[in-house]
């Protein structure tokens, strides 16, 4: 089977292409810059260039690929937001997606199954209310952006391809942003929930995403939007509670939200607010969680 990855080398990515070359797949990677060769584990792995912008010789590969997988996006919290980031934002999601689709039109065998991976973004702040995939959008820009994300990437059903949208969560690993930030203020004796804590975390394990991500592309009934998460979201406060329970550690100190507001500016509204994700959809498929409480998940990471 012949699978192109757009975002190969990025968390994700790599936790997925670990997977993938496990097998006899032939792997096609669309990268921007050629990545260090540590993160490939065989040799079916071929590195393929594309600005993510323009069409180019990347295209060919379309013509004999089984599964699309497309990964790519510039990290939401890695700069304050202002109208610039904003627009680089939407163009390392919309345009590459709406570009990705329209190669795929050009070529008359088409893959089996597009997965563009997604994120539970796409509710905005829903508070204690739980969501399940046929929940509106929300009305903030990130929610916004989700929106456009999706609909660019359904536009392959157009032309007989299944689309497969996993909306992911905070993703958990030993080597995530999250686990990292938090292990340093809770080895010293100051960590704690961040904001109110009474916002939803709609967390999953790094090894149940690439297991919810083939089983998208594994199963032909898998199609539209469904959530990528664990089926028990927990409240930032529980959330820091068993962080510190398991590093024999207290919570006990808050970050406040204004302290927040003035470090990170608009994106501090992504980290205050939440969503209750409900992955109706998986479970519904029969789709069976590694790690489906948040303690089983932290007690294998942070072991």
């Amino acid at each position: 089977m012949k699978i192109l990855i757009t975002g190969g080398t990025g968390f994700i990515g790599t936790h997925l292409l670990h997977q993938l070359t496990k097998t006899s797949n032939d792997i096609v990677l669309l990268t921007r810059s050629a990545p260090s060769r540590h993160v490939f584990h065989t040799a079916n792995v071929r590195c393929v260039q594309w600005d993510a912008k323009t069409f180019g010789v990347w295209t060919e590969e379309l013509l004999d690929a089984d599964v699309v997988i497309n990964l790519i996006g510039k990290n939401i919290f890695e700069q304050r937001w202002n109208k610039k980031v904003k627009r680089e934002l939407a163009e390392s999601r919309v345009h590459a997606t709406q570009l990705l689709v329209e190669a795929m039109r050009q070529h008359k065998h088409k893959p089996h199954v597009f997965v563009s991976v997604s994120a539970v973004g796409y509710y905005g702040d829903t508070g204690e209310e739980p969501v399940i995939e046929t929940s509106p959008a929300g009305k903030d820009f990130l929610a916004q952006l989700v929106l456009a994300w999706e609909t660019a990437a359904l536009k392959a059903e157009l032309d007989g391809v299944r689309v497969a949208l996993p909306r992911v969560g905070i993703v958990l690993h030993n080597n995530s942003d999250i686990i990292q930030r938090l292990l340093l203020p809770f080895r010293m004796f100051v960590g704690g929930w961040i904001g109110s804590g009474k916002q939803y975390m709609s967390w999953i394990h790094a090894d149940d995403v690439v297991r919810g991500i083939l089983f998208a592309i594994e199963n032909t009934q898998v199609a539209g939007a469904f959530n990528l998460v664990s089926p028990q979201p927990v409240q930032s406060k529980e959330f820091s509670r068993i962080f510190g329970k398991i590093l024999h550690r207290p919570s006990w100190i808050p970050v406040p939200t204004i302290l927040l507001k003035i470090f990170f500016g608009e994106v501090s509204e992504v980290i205050t607010t939440g969503q209750k994700v409900v992955p109706q959809k998986l479970l519904r498929f029969g789709f069976q969680f590694s790690f489906p409480t948040l303690e089983s998940a932290l007690r294998q990471i942070l072991s």
